[in-house]
């Protein structure tokens, strides 16, 4: 089915919504990435506190439960990963759906309605944010996922090797978290939202017949 021309009133009243509906789906990412961090936080204390009680345990009465302590701490590691993704996926969502809200604001401002000159300067530009900024709190909250990350994958390599081994593989998965999340939200910039989020031009698009 095809469609006409859309009118200027149908038109207000559809921008008027997604620019609402844009500002919605923007705080629920933005929350949905606090979510995530404090969840994986609580289940990485729950499992470290597991991990420390057992090997104390198997210290006292001579058990050897390391390769249960083991196993729990890295299906741990394996969900922090997975969490990682999470997060950085919804701050791609997160990215495209400003500058939406941006693109919106851009728009009405540009007739200067009411005399309203936007002397603060309140975010216009449909090019930002950038999909990484090192000291955005949504950066600080992937830094911190990928220091728990880290440190579950050193205490997981404690009891087969000597502290500083442990400690120089804890750092080197760190810089591993990192720097691969920072190449792909770099190159997330300059790209449609298809591009970017599903990897081809016009997944989303809708074809009415």
């Amino acid at each position: 089915m095809s469609t006409g021309p859309v009118s200027d009133e149908a038109g207000e009243k559809f921008l008027e919504r997604d620019f609402v509906q844009c500002f919605t789906q923007m705080r629920h990412y933005d929350q949905q990435i606090l979510d995530i961090v404090k969840f994986t936080f609580t289940t990485y204390t729950a499992i470290l506190g597991v991990a420390v009680a057992l090997y104390q345990f198997s210290k006292k009465e001579q058990v050897n439960l390391i390769p249960a302590t083991t196993a729990i701490e890295f299906v741990g590691f394996v969900f922090g990963v997975v969490m990682m993704l999470f997060v950085v996926r919804n701050r791609v969502y997160f990215v495209f759906v400003a500058r939406s809200i941006n693109e919106h604001r851009r728009l009405f401002l540009r007739g200067k309605p009411l005399g309203f000159e936007n002397t603060a300067g309140l975010y216009t530009s449909p090019a930002h944010p950038d999909f990484f900024n090192w000291g955005s709190s949504q950066s600080v909250l992937l830094y911190a996922l990928s220091l728990l990350n880290s440190i579950m994958l050193g205490a997981i390599c404690f009891p087969y090797m000597r502290i500083r081994y442990s400690l120089c593989l804890g750092v080197a998965s760190l810089v591993a978290h990192v720097a691969p999340t920072v190449v792909y939200l770099k190159t997330r910039d300059r790209k449609t939202a298809d591009k970017a989020v599903f990897g081809v031009e016009g997944k989303s698009d809708l074809t009415l017949t």
